[in-house]
């Protein structure tokens, strides 16, 4: 396969990467709205919290499923492709959400999970092909903020649209998918564009199990895979669960719930930006993860330890923090799996840390369906693990770039 020179692109390079970000950080977006709609629409349509509870287990283990098999996919079909099919499981998921059938349900959020597995992977490794090396750590991280960008966009148009009518709300989210896969489609010649590394003729594996074999042959990759399970944890902790535990444990109401929430979600927002700027300039972001964990740590126990019936501004600036580093975690992990393992290997790199980050996505869900010890201890535990893995990572050695460059 041809290659360019690392650190420079071509004309035709430098026209496609703007497109193909706003192509990439839209999909993240209709796959958090669509994963954020069926949490909203559950008090909405009748759905408990202990069947919404397994409905996430389904969705993020399947994620884990494809993720496991996004570098196989990318390799065969692009990454470009792979997020078209993608795009197509979300679109099918909400029109089987706009029916007036709690039934369907089931198996919208299998196809949610599907979408939510390889995307993130698929996203990275077209995003490498039209990015220099420089360029490479601000866009992965800024391509990142879709997650926010439909999350927000869902809490506030989802429940005013159900009001009116179900399936208008998942009708118009359908669109919008309609529309996206279309843009994607006049994109696909980003997976012709030759890998920019020097490792990109090589013969790597992209399956899941070679591929864990050889970060944890790499320095520092161990803690950065239990670090991306812990993180992820708390993030699904938040974004699920934080509602119900400001309601039923702290005893406010949902209105002041509702704007502590969206406090969380704006921080998480600005972080993803601000972190996603910061990494543009940076030539490791490691120590930069290593640091969130214990920050995590003590605003999380700080919120697991508040009195109920408090909604002082102290909890509106808690929320604040822990919306910002729960949130702005995503884009610095991908930036820096990118520089480790190089153009070539980004896809498969990224869908096995995600596989193992999906871990954490199921492991929250079932603690706070099954276990009986209660939310709170529930969020000191995960907050707990956070501050260990982040501190794993800041004790341990630092890795080179996968990726030859000049």
């Amino acid at each position: 396969m041809p290659e360019t020179r690392p650190g420079n692109s071509t004309r035709k390079e430098r026209a496609l990467l703007w497109p193909a970000l706003a192509s990439m950080t839209a999909v993240q977006a209709v796959i958090a709205a669509g994963i954020f709609g069926l949490g909203i629409a559950a008090p909405l349509i009748g759905l408990p919290v202990t069947q919404l509870g397994w409905l996430n287990v389904l969705i993020f283990g399947l994620g884990a499923c494809g993720a496991s098999q996004a570098g196989r996919l990318c390799q065969r079909w692009g990454g470009v492709q792979v997020t078209i099919v993608c795009v197509g499981c979300v679109l099918l998921a909400s029109l089987l959400l706009s029916l007036p059938l709690s039934i369907t349900v089931w198996p919208a959020a299998i196809l949610l999970g599907l979408a939510f597995g390889p995307e993130t992977a698929a996203s990275s490794a077209s995003l490498v092909r039209v990015t220099t090396p420089a360029q490479r750590n601000g866009v992965i991280a800024l391509r990142q903020t879709g997650n926010q960008w439909g999350a927000i966009a869902a809490s506030l148009c989802l429940p005013m649209l159900m009001e009116y009518n179900r399936a208008a709300a998942f009708g118009l989210l359908a669109l919008l998918c309609l529309v996206l896969m279309a843009a994607l489609i006049s994109q696909l010649k980003i997976d012709q564009i030759p890998l920019s590394d020097a490792n990109s003729a090589g013969n790597f594996s992209h399956a899941l199990l070679p591929t864990l074999a050889a970060q944890c042959r790499s320095p520092g990759m161990p803690a950065l895979l239990a670090l991306s399970a812990s993180y992820a944890a708390i993030q699904i902790a938040i974004n699920g669960f934080a509602f119900s535990y400001l309601v039923r444990v702290l005893e406010l109401t949902p209105a002041i719930a509702g704007t502590l929430l969206a406090t969380a979600q704006g921080a998480g927002l600005l972080a993803r930006i601000l972190l996603g700027t910061w990494a543009r300039r940076a030539t490791s972001t490691a120590r930069a993860l290593g640091w969130i964990g214990p920050g995590i740590a003590l605003s999380v126990i700080t919120l697991a330890l508040m009195p109920a019936g408090q909604a002082s501004a102290l909890l509106y600036l808690l929320m604040f923090v822990v919306g910002f580093l729960a949130s702005g975690w995503n884009g610095l992990l991908l930036a820096e799996l990118s520089r480790r393992a190089g153009p070539s290997r980004t896809a498969a790199w990224t869908g096995a840390t995600m596989t193992v980050s999906y871990a954490g996505l199921v492991t929250a869900p079932l603690l706070f369906t099954l276990g009986s010890i209660g939310m709170r201890s529930t969020y000191l535990a995960l907050a707990v693990a956070c501050g260990l893995s982040g501190l794993a990572v800041l004790l341990g050695r630092p890795a080179q770039s996968g990726a030859k460059t000049p």
